[in-house]
């Protein structure tokens, strides 16, 4: 690869964050505007020498994420002869403004609501989804091998919030955070299912779920999310945890814990 060529697959891999030689249960992307086809991003990276991926990877370090390649025989799921090339976040790595969270967060937004207000609404869904793809499964965050179990319906995750609003609402007298609660579990009418089916698109854009085969409304953890997940964990969102947000149902935190655990000690292994 030249550097225009480099240049080209970190475009791909920025905008679908996943190149699959063989992609399982869709076609191949085609090429758009300013995007090469996936197989011809594929063919590069095939193609490519360990000193031409070095140079990509250095690019990509310099706005905090990495480039994983995952093999057939590394996890299930990788049909035979399939390589998947994954752009992921260095877990310490510090991300550039320009990779801004402002898209996800005006994704959830409904009205005029405050940016402080769609972050906690944010961070309830990703809790909540964790919930449902790791504490009902008994899974770790570590567990990354069973992310083909890990599937949900939207309606699932529609319930889990609606029950810890109602968990949020008879324990209101939140100090400092009493206003923000009470603006959360206030949700108008259908406000609850219109934000699980934003945050559902905004995990499926992100390549951390995709359909499953099972029907229209079910959706699975994909080996990309199941990766993230392990690897950063509630690493980056523990502050939030401790200082900004009530706690959530017993049986939720139990796991978020011992899940921040399983993480910590795989960055000290890694290291």
């Amino acid at each position: 690869m030249n550097m225009s060529e480099i240049g080209q697959v970190q475009a791909y891999l920025l905008h679908y964050r996943m190149i699959e030689r063989h992609p399982q249960g869709r076609p191949r992307r085609p090429a758009r505007q300013g995007l090469l086809a996936e197989r011809d991003a594929e063919e590069l990276l095939a193609g490519a020498t360990d000193a031409e991926k070095d140079r990509l990877r250095q690019l990509l370090a310099g706005l905090g994420l990495r480039l994983t390649i995952l093999e057939d025989s590394e996890y299930p799921g990788i049909s035979p002869g399939n390589c998947l090339y994954l752009l992921q976040r260095h877990a310490d790595g510090h991300l550039p403004d320009i990779l801004s969270r402002q898209p996800a967060l005006e994704a959830l937004r409904l009205r005029q609501e405050s940016q402080a207000l769609l972050s906690v609404w944010y961070l309830q869904l990703w809790l909540l989804l964790l919930a449902l793809l790791y504490t009902r499964y008994n899974r770790a965050l570590s567990d990354v091998s069973r992310y083909q179990e890990a599937t949900f319906q939207i309606d699932e995750l529609v319930d889990s919030v609606q029950r810890h609003l109602e968990h949020l609402r008879q324990h209101a007298d939140q100090g400092d955070q009493r206003e923000l609660i009470e603006t959360l579990v206030n949700a108008r009418g259908d406000d609850i299912s219109r934000r699980c089916r934003a945050f559902v698109g905004i995990m499926q854009r992100a390549g951390l779920i995709e359909k499953a085969a099972d029907g229209d409304e079910v959706w699975q953890q994909t080996l990309l999310g199941a990766l993230d997940t392990a690897e950063t964990g509630l690493h980056h969102l523990r502050h939030l945890i401790d200082e900004v947000l009530p706690p959530l149902p017993d049986d939720t935190t139990q796991t978020e814990d011992h899940s921040m655990t399983d993480v910590d000690d795989d960055s000290e292994k890694s290291e």
